[in-house]
């Protein structure tokens, strides 16, 4: 008998010799032990399904809160510019007023009121 060694230098006996044993095939599975490995699939497959959904539900309530913030930044816009809105509306108001308009006339321009005696109407005026 001839003999191999190994890095430990201990002795070997040839491959053919050390195959003594035989690979057996795995034993059939019980019908129980099938039923139970169905469960146990069963019981994943609902967990895996149950995240799913908590996942959609999530995600959805997140784009809705990001909406939120959105229609609340816009609605915060709007009143800003309704405001702006009212002011020039004002502001107009106060620029158009036949007073503000005479007293710049006679002030800043040097205009003077017509007298009645003075106005002349052309014929064929339409007035």
């Amino acid at each position: 008998m001839s003999m191999y060694r190994d890095n430990l230098a201990r002795p070997l006996q040839k491959p053919q010799e050390t195959a003594s044993y035989k690979q057996q095939p795995a034993p059939a599975r019980s019908a129980q032990s099938k039923a139970q490995a169905r469960e146990k699939l069963l019981w994943l497959a609902t967990i895996l399904f149950c995240i799913v959904i908590a996942i959609g539900l999530v995600s959805r309530y997140a784009g809705m809160i990001s909406l939120n913030y959105d229609v609340q930044k816009q609605e915060k816009e709007l009143q800003a510019m309704q405001d702006e809105r009212l002011k020039l509306e004002q502001q107009m108001l106060e620029l158009e007023a036949a007073e503000r308009i005479k007293s710049y006339a006679a002030n800043k321009l040097g205009m003077k009121p017509v007298q009645p005696d003075q106005i002349v109407v052309l014929p064929g005026a339409k007035n």
